[in-house]
């Protein structure tokens, strides 16, 4: 499959597959990496040397490793404007093709770029040296301890998304941002870099091979083209349905194509309205699965591109319409499976490992505006989340600055979208208030939470249980509340399948029938607390020795996926009606 499906191009050089590779823990000389001599190992790219798919299966530190690949460029692709391009790489890369250096990178989840113009022969050597010391930088779930345990799990260093080199002619789209609403208006922003001198953009929007709008506009480096498509079908998880979208670059006096993007659009609208969000101006309850991103063979890669579709189905099959993608924002192949099968989204950065300090901000924005560009088109997307139990912005000023300072300039950045801030424990300014409570069966009983927390709301004595999560004066009343983590039950007995101590939340239960009725007393109860718009449950799959998955860490049934869905339907159906929609 394409690298990135809402954003392609016909002509394109796949280069995962082995390169070359070598630990370098002695930190030598640039030379020593350039020359192909010094590399004794191989290894499968996109998987990290610490994934068993890699060919390595290496879990020990090194801080510094080299990749080379030599390859050819087609002589049909010679006369066009190479860019190579990386997903992601963790955490510093630095690059080099035949011995030039291109330039550098830092962050180890968002996309880079080189444009190869004059830079490229028909034989060439790429070399990437990476630096990963899991030190102070965003790294997610990943354990900077030598063996990992608990709610962290393995390290990832090094390209861990695919790389390739699409080709194209003097000028060409670099990014663009498109906003599809309910009501046909389309509102794209085109960004465009090479020689556009008498170019022409035609943008394109047609579904089952007809064209439904189109518009024509003289090419210049930043461009906005509006289109209306009459009678379109909005998308949801009931409906999700896609219309093709075309980027064409065409020279004035020729006609003739210079560049071409391929992509697509789900025409929906997010919105917050009091204690609701909105799905097309309708109110949907979020009923979501908490999914890591994380695979037993290859960490942070799955075996193939088709699992990303599985565990979606897997999803859907079990009743749950969306999932917080936790500490790893996803492979926008997965997104773009989520926006196929109408999978809702909250997308969150890895942040975990960096401290909240000031000379991480500008470094985090960075690489958070990076992920926000590359995936603002994805339909599935209705939240972003760049923060995760922050608890130190409630002592920490400057933390709490940190925090609100992101979030403004996320919203900046893409007004169409709910932002949470931070995920649970301190929100500082945010859009939907989400609370993660464990409580639910392990302290006390659902029926118990319910009553408890019908009892409280509106009163001080809520503030008293939750106000810890709140820094500032915010109104919860007049947002909606996402429990946006509860359960991470276990079974008792369940064993890892790779060797880890065991960890889930409680005692555990003695077989799965409890498991199951407990869950089904827990949403439908969370499905009567006030003010309440949706649920998270932790979590979709067992990670690791985290055992508190729905499925196996291979993706085996654990429980039955008919009795989760129906008690996620019934807790659909009190919620719609104990706010009167139907």
């Amino acid at each position: 499959m394409y690298p990135r499906p809402d954003f392609r191009r016909n002509l394109w050089l796949d280069l995962q597959g082995k390169w070359k590779f070598m630990f370098d823990d002695y930190e030598e000389p640039v030379e020593y990496g350039l020359n192909p001599d010094n590399y004794d190992l191989e290894i499968n790219v996109p998987y990290p040397f610490q994934s068993r798919l890699s060919g390595i299966g290496d879990n020990c530190f090194h801080d510094v490793v080299w990749y080379l690949r030599e390859f050819k460029i087609p002589s049909q692709y010679r006369s066009l404007k190479p860019i190579l391009k990386f997903g992601a790489v963790d955490y510093e890369a630095t690059v080099w093709l035949n011995g030039r250096k291109l330039g550098e990178h830092v962050g180890g989840y968002d996309s880079f770029s080189f444009d190869l113009t004059g830079l490229v022969s028909e034989d060439n050597v790429l070399v990437v040296r990476v630096v990963d010391r899991h030190g102070d930088q965003p790294r997610g779930k990943q354990d900077s301890r030598l063996y990992p345990r608990g709610v962290l799990y393995s390290r990832v260093t090094g390209i861990w998304q695919p790389v390739w080199i699409e080709f194209t002619g003097r000028g060409y789209v670099d990014h663009f941002t498109v906003n599809a609403d309910i009501d046909g208006s389309i509102t794209l922003k085109a960004f465009l870099d090479g020689l556009i001198d008498k170019l022409k953009l035609r943008v394109e929007v047609s579904r089952n091979g007809e064209v439904l709008a189109s518009s024509e506009m003289v090419a210049s480096k930043e461009m906005t083209v509006m289109l209306k498509v009459d009678g379109v079908e909005p998308w949801s998880p009931d409906n999700p349905v896609l219309y093709d979208l075309s980027l064409i670059l065409v020279d004035e006096e020729s006609g003739e194509e210079v560049d071409r993007i391929y992509s697509y659009v789900g025409f929906r609208r997010i919105e917050v309205s009091g204690n609701k969000i909105l799905l097309n101006g309708k109110p949907v309850f979020l009923q979501f699965a908490l999914d890591q991103g994380y695979y037993p063979d290859g960490i942070y890669v799955p075996s193939s591109v088709e699992r990303f579709e599985e565990d979606l189905k897997a999803l859907l099959d079990m009743g749950f319409n969306g999932v917080r993608a936790h500490q790893k924002p996803p492979d926008p192949r997965y997104l773009y499976f989520a926006d196929k099968l109408g999978v809702l989204v909250w997308l969150e950065m890895a942040d975990w490992g960096m401290s909240l300090k000031r000379e991480n901000l500008e470094v985090f924005w960075s690489q958070w505006r990076n992920i926000i560009l590359r995936d603002y088109n994805h339909p599935c997307i209705i939240a972003w989340v760049p923060f995760n139990e922050r608890s130190e912005a409630r002592s920490d000023p400057y933390a709490m600055f940190f925090i609100s300072e992101i979030y403004w300039r996320t919203k900046r950045l893409d007004p169409t979208r709910p932002v949470v801030d931070t995920s649970g424990y301190a929100h500082v300014v945010t859009d939907i208030l989400d609370i993660h409570d464990y409580s639910i069966a392990v302290d006390v009983s659902p029926e118990e939470f319910r009553k408890s927390w019908n009892e409280a709301y509106k009163t001080r004595e809520f503030l008293i249980k939750y106000g810890r999560i709140f820094t500032s004066k915010i109104d919860y009343t007049s947002k909606p509340i996402v429990l946006s983590e509860f359960g991470g039950w276990g079974l008792k007995g369940q064993k890892p399948i790779i060797r880890r101590p065991v960890c889930y939340y409680g005692d555990g239960f003695d077989n799965v029938n409890d498991l199951l009725e407990t869950y089904e007393k827990a949403v439908i109860n969370i499905a009567k607390l006030k003010g309440i718009a949706g649920y998270c449950y932790t979590q979709l799959y067992d990670v690791e020795g985290e055992l508190n998955g729905l499925l196996t860490y291979d993706r085996r049934n654990k429980v039955n996926r008919r009795r989760i869905r129906e008690a996620n339907v019934k807790a659909k159906e009190i919620y719609y009606a104990l706010i009167g929609y139907s």
